[in-house]
């Protein structure tokens, strides 16, 4: 009796506090994979707007693993207020709160990327607050302390209106490696257009064109 007890209790906490493993919500996660593989000569230093459960920022950094393997430290940055913010998820529909971005996925997801995924550096601000505070790049704090200024991989998962991706492209076009990919998930939730033809003068040329994601091409 007391066996059949601790056993039912055991699966009742199992089921209460599972902790959700990473996991998507979107589609053409090959980009991350081809992108990383373009790069000629890696620095190692990546950045994700829009972590969520933390899919994008696990493909990019197996991406690393798999092409890149001899590289001695890349550092992977990931972005995200969390705490149940308002959401744009396209220019239609701002402000939402429709969803489950919540302290709790917050949480879910740093347990998750401490088991195995080292390259991985959590920033709990939204993009205003970064860009605010980095706007000469970011510190890392291994032995030494290290400025990450220049970036070769970011992907663009944040808010989904013209507004914000155009401040988010401007800020990593002034921290441009020598060879520098854009990423973009939810190309048809803002003026994609125009964002292609800005970085085009910038010059920057487009790579791959799928169905919600889209990469671009910077080189020196």
């Amino acid at each position: 009796m007391f066996r059949k007890l601790r056993k039912r209790y055991k699966n009742f906490i199992k089921e209460k506090f599972l902790i959700t493993d990473i996991e998507g919500d979107s589609i053409d996660y090959e980009i991350f994979d081809s992108s990383v593989k373009r790069l000629s000569n890696p620095i190692g230093s990546s950045f994700e707007i829009g972590v969520r459960r933390g899919m994008g920022s696990k493909k990019i950094i197996e991406a690393y693993r798999k092409h890149h393997p001899n590289l001695p430290n890349h550092i992977h940055i990931g972005l995200d207020p969390y705490g149940h913010m308002p959401y744009n998820f396209s220019e239609d529909r701002k402000f939402s709160t429709d969803h489950t971005y919540t302290n709790l996925m917050k949480r879910e997801m740093i347990i998750n990327f401490s088991k195995k995924y080292n390259e991985f550096n959590f920033i709990n601000l939204d993009t205003h607050e970064f860009f605010k505070r980095f706007k000469d790049g970011y510190p890392i704090y291994s032995k030494v302390k290290t400025i990450i200024n220049k970036f070769e991989i970011v992907h663009f998962d944040g808010l989904h209106d013209i507004e914000n991706v155009t401040l988010e492209v401007d800020y990593f076009l002034d921290h441009l490696s020598d060879q520098t990919i854009f990423i973009f998930d939810d190309t048809a939730a803002f003026d994609f257009e125009s964002i292609k033809n800005r970085l085009i003068k910038s010059n920057f040329k487009l790579i791959e064109k799928r169905e919600r994601k889209a990469s671009f091409e910077f080189l020196v």
